[in-house]
């Protein structure tokens, strides 16, 4: 199935792309829905311009991270790294997140915290993971608190009343989701700085939307996107970031453990993943020293299954550490890898001027609040 599904994203890649006779082919059959999907989602911004969509109002400050493209852009690493750091500052942020890849989420909202997720290596299947593997990633690693669900004007509304030491929700993918206000729009932008809207490209709006956002965040493609901003934004709404790898995390007797990154050197690795643009993880392990002997790519949020696990042990007696993402790692420890074989690479988000975007977040925080 792995095999399948990324052969698969692969051909969707080189159609982005136009690499190869497939790729360019496939791009030239998707073109004609790019520009219907162009159409669309250009009236539908319009109608909200004009304000002849209603957007709705939570009563607490709103800051989104969003961006233009489909996935790969650390939206979830930013949003943690925003909640860690605005705490630090007395500001208590819950995420909101509509839960993909869970099930359920459809019917009520609901509140993830640490609290509930405390047993998360034990739960069969599908206990925790009905709420999405992000938001278990968030609560069970981290101790955020999320709230989940497709409304998440409804979701925010119930945390109100519920939790009186929260004081901004943080709005992941929130930059199309333009039903609910915002008091800051911070949009993401990574390795795709050029290309055609869905499905022939990974855009899912134009380069004009930027014209909405309040602060910009480059996370990859840094000359690239210095080209294409400057001379168009004030430099001090823009921000340049990117992924850092921190440690490794495994499952013990006692909980969660931590090794060093240097447990990596001169390693053979599985890499396995679920995630949108794989390609970034596998760089980060090969900056850890790590030799990739094999990759297995599933689809973005895939639910693994024992038929998974079977795949991905095989190649026990070929490498020595199997080695996923931290979200991937909250669907596989409940597996009966080998003690110690299977790791997640933490990673970080590493922010140019880091206070100077919190100073920001915070100004418009605590003047939304007071206001």
């Amino acid at each position: 199935m792995a095999g399948a599904a990324g052969a698969w994203a692969r051909l969707v890649r080189d159609a982005w792309s136009r690499r190869g006779v497939a790729g360019r082919i496939l791009w030239g059959l998707l073109l004609p829905w790019s520009g219907a999907f162009r159409v669309v989602a250009g009236v539908r911004n319009l109608l909200y311009d004009l304000r002849w969509l209603n957007t709705r109002r939570l009563p607490l400050p709103v800051v989104s991270v969003g961006n233009l493209t489909v996935g790969g852009t650390g939206k979830t690493p930013t949003g943690l790294w925003l909640a860690q750091n605005l705490r630090r500052r007395g500001l208590n942020a819950v995420i909101l997140s509509r839960g993909y890849g869970g099930r359920g989420r459809d019917v009520q909202p609901a509140t993830i915290s640490f609290e509930n997720t405390r047993t998360w290596m034990d739960e069969p299947a599908g206990e925790l993971l009905q709420y999405g593997d992000e938001p278990v990633m968030l609560s069970a690693l981290y101790g955020q608190t999320v709230g989940v669900g497709a409304d998440r004007h409804r979701t925010g509304m119930e945390l109100s009343r519920s939790s009186r030491d929260t004081h901004l929700f943080l709005l992941d993918d929130g930059f199309q989701y333009r039903n609910l206000e915002r008091d800051v729009d911070l949009v993401l932008l990574g390795a795709d700085s050029r290309g055609s809207m869905l499905p022939a490209g990974p855009f899912r709006e134009s380069m004009r939307a930027l014209q909405r956002a309040d602060l910009l965040m480059v996370t990859d493609a840094h000359d690239r996107w210095r080209e294409i901003l400057e001379g168009r934004f004030d430099s001090s709404r823009v921000f340049f970031a990117s992924l850092e790898p921190r440690t490794l995390l495994r499952r013990t007797d006692r909980g969660l453990g931590e090794l060093p990154l240097g447990d990596l050197t001169g390693t053979r690795v599985l890499a396995v993943s679920a995630i949108a643009k794989p390609e970034g993880f596998y760089d980060l392990l090969r900056e850890c020293g790590a030799t990739i002997v094999e990759t297995l790519d599933f689809p973005d949020h895939h639910r693994y299954s024992e038929r998974d696990w079977r795949e991905i042990n095989r190649t026990r007696n070929r490498v020595d550490r199997i080695v996923t993402t931290e979200k991937d790692f909250v669907k596989l420890a409940r597996f009966p890898f080998t003690s110690g074989r299977l790791l997640a690479l933490r990673v970080e988000m590493s922010i140019d001027r880091p206070e100077a975007l919190l100073d920001r977040i915070t100004e418009v925080v605590n003047g939304a609040a007071s206001g």
